[in-house]
């Protein structure tokens, strides 16, 4: 991990091969869509400028891991008063897009840490 002035990077390995698979898998996760909007995570995180509810969102297809989108949680969230961690942050951005959700520790919330890490 480097310090950086906009956050921490990530430098996850990618020497095995099931960091590459899960890597890729995070990939098509990330871009597949689905649900009753047909939505995918690029569909909120994949060009710049998208707001929801006044609020900026990441393009998380420009710097994956670059600390905006990944590095930052765990975090506090004011709307409920809780700490939230990245998998309960994806579970309510699955939640908001009307997808069923991944249990938590589950492979496809591995890969798409992986991926966006």
């Amino acid at each position: 991990m480097a310090s950086q002035s906009k956050g921490l990077q990530f430098n996850l390995p990618q020497a095995h091969a099931q960091e590459k698979t899960f890597y890729e898998a995070g990939k098509r996760i990330f871009f597949m869509r689905g649900g009753t909007h047909d939505f995918s995570c690029a569909s909120c995180h994949g060009e710049d400028g998208k707001r929801i509810r006044l609020q900026d969102l990441p393009n998380l297809t420009k710097n994956p891991g670059d600390g905006i989108g990944f590095a930052a949680w765990p975090a506090y969230r004011v709307s409920n008063g809780q700490m939230w961690s990245m998998q309960l942050r994806l579970n309510d951005c699955y939640r908001q897009q009307r997808f069923p959700f991944p249990e938590f520790g589950s492979d496809a919330l591995t890969a798409l840490s992986t991926y966006r890490a």
